[in-house]
């Protein structure tokens, strides 16, 4: 499953600050990186499989 917002709204600088964060980091210590194993995978798309994602509808009060 994948995600794609074909309308992309203007950048987030916190978001761009922490995905660098995160790519120097991975740079700096590839050792702390691992891959998903098959059967994290499998259980993950198992609980999530089916679940339909509108990522252009508001957020409900309790969920902001």
């Amino acid at each position: 499953m994948t995600i794609d917002r074909s309308e992309e709204s203007e950048d987030d600088p916190i978001l761009s600050k922490f995905l660098s964060f995160l790519a120097q980091d991975m740079e700096k210590n590839p050792q702390y990186l691992q891959p998903i194993s098959r059967e994290t995978l499998q259980r993950v798309r198992s609980l999530v499989g089916d679940v339909d994602i509108d990522l252009d509808a508001p957020l409900s009060d309790e969920d902001e």
